[in-house]
């Protein structure tokens, strides 16, 4: 379910219900509107809504894995134990919608479309697995633990 209409929450409710091995991480104890509040898409907030629009269609199979991530980045702690389970856990469910879309095990890899569509797929995760690494998202991590400080009235 990649559906440009859907909630965020459906979006991830879907996947929580049919891949195998999807970790919620901080989503698990968000409401629906908490989920949406904190989703923004593929990409830093700060870049324009263009890119992050283009990055979100060219990779919306894992959408889930993206949504999971802003909803641990919203909850962030700001620690570097914390930024470690958020990254490993985005891999994880990247490699887990992966698994699930396009099995290895399957009758399905007999044809070519099939195989160049699980090569654009792996292609696609490898680059957001890159870009999701603990040097690149280091300051986005303290930075959303501080605005989550200052949100709940403490000193930052």
């Amino acid at each position: 379910m990649t559906d440009s209409d859907a909630s965020p929450h459906a979006i991830l409710a879907h996947a929580l219900a049919t891949v195998p091995g999807l970790d919620p991480g901080a989503a698990a104890g968000m409401s629906p509107d908490e989920i949406r509040d904190a989703y923004n898409g593929c990409g830093p907030e700060r870049w324009p809504q263009a890119v992050r629009a283009a990055l979100d269609a060219m990779t919306s199979l894992y959408a889930p894995a993206v949504i999971v991530h802003d909803c641990d980045f919203t909850l962030s702690d700001g620690s570097e134990e914390g930024l470690a389970d958020a990254t490993a856990r985005f891999r994880a469910n990247t490699a887990a919608i992966l698994r699930h879309r396009y099995p290895l095990l399957s009758w399905s890899v007999v044809r070519p479309s099939y195989r160049a569509s699980r090569r654009r797929a792996a292609a696609v995760r490898a680059a957001l697995d890159l870009a999701v690494s603990p040097a690149l998202c280091r300051a986005a991590w303290r930075e959303a633990a501080a605005a989550g400080r200052r949100a709940a009235g403490e000193d930052a």
